[in-house]
């Protein structure tokens, strides 16, 4: 168990001056569909015939709740309280510090070369958010230092955070790669749907609304890590194919836990 421990650790001090190193880089992420996925033996038998993409399209049902949320809904129509919404800053700021840590796991562990400067890419991209997106909303709600040096993350972002560490650390690389996706395909699909509808004049919140989905699906950041992990899905062996499965689906409740969380602002009981 000691031993064990001390990975872990050492995972965990490898990622944070991974992100150190990549982290001021401007990123454009390979094209996944050009890196293969060695290190997982192709499996003949179990659910050879399940991806990624049916997995979304069997919980599109549950995002439409996501996107059905009053905090999404009232973001949408720019009627969503302000102290809400700073609120909504400060636990993403937090969640995004271990989004980057989990990422740094992967990229510890990632089976290739070709993967490894795919997760570096992705730590690189989600440093850039922090500085060019976030700092404009820090500065503009008064967001001081210390509450997002020591913020109190709500049991909603711990949960998902935990998560996504547990699983980056102790399950295969593939799996703990399924469950970032959530993250990314539930904002970019957010915004395209939230696009479709007509914009309210003067809603203060359609700036942050126009930094996602604004990029067709192809040409996404967001298709290129799914199609990374649909190459994994397609090699790993049944019982990860599954892992990877439900790691995706409690990833997607998690997101709803983390936006229904910050709107009816769930904290530790005192």
């Amino acid at each position: 168990m000691r031993n064990r421990n001390l990975f872990i650790v050492a995972l965990m001090v490898l990622c944070m001056l991974s992100a150190v190193v990549v982290g001021c880089t401007a990123p454009v992420l390979p094209d996944a569909g050009k890196i293969d996925a060695p290190g997982v033996a192709a499996d003949k038998t179990g659910p050879s015939g399940l991806t990624l993409q049916q997995t979304w399209e069997e919980n599109y049902p549950f995002y439409q709740k996501i996107l059905a949320l009053p905090f999404n809904q009232e973001l949408l129509s720019g009627k969503l309280d302000e102290d809400v919404f700073r609120e909504f800053i400060i636990q993403d700021y937090h969640f995004l510090q271990y989004y980057k840590k989990v990422h740094g796991i992967l990229l510890a562990r990632a089976p290739d070369e070709a993967a490894s400067q795919f997760m570096a890419n992705i730590i690189g991209q989600i440093d850039n958010e922090i500085v060019s997106l976030h700092a404009v909303y820090i500065g503009k709600y008064h967001v001081t230092s210390q509450e997002l040096t020591d913020p109190t993350a709500y049991p909603g972002t711990e949960f998902y955070n935990d998560f996504l560490v547990k699983t980056a650390t102790l399950e295969p690389f593939e799996v703990g790669l399924s469950a970032t996706l959530p993250c990314h395909w539930v904002y970019y699909q957010v915004g395209t749907d939230m696009k479709q509808v007509e914009k309210v004049q003067g809603n203060k919140y359609q700036a942050w609304i126009d930094q996602y989905g604004a990029v067709a699906w192809e040409k996404s950041g967001t298709k290129k890590v799914v199609d990374l992990a649909e190459n994994y899905m397609k090699a790993t062996i049944g019982e990860n194919k599954l892992k990877m499965k439900d790691a995706f689906v409690t990833a997607m409740k998690l997101e709803y836990m983390f936006w229904d969380g910050v709107y009816n602002r769930v904290k530790w009981v005192k």
